[in-house]
């Protein structure tokens, strides 16, 4: 006889194009942040 398969208790993997997707995001919503921090954000009226 065979032996039954275990059972797979860990949850399914995260897809890489989310992982990539989130980094993406962290990264400009880092470069949105640190800009404005530093006072160096585009004005809108040219002045």
């Amino acid at each position: 006889m065979t032996e039954p398969r275990a059972v797979d208790d860990r949850a399914p993997r995260t897809p890489r194009w989310v992982k990539i997707s989130a980094l993406v995001v962290l990264i400009l919503a880092a470069a949105f942040i640190a800009i404005h921090l530093t006072g160096n954000s585009p004005s809108h009226g040219g002045n």
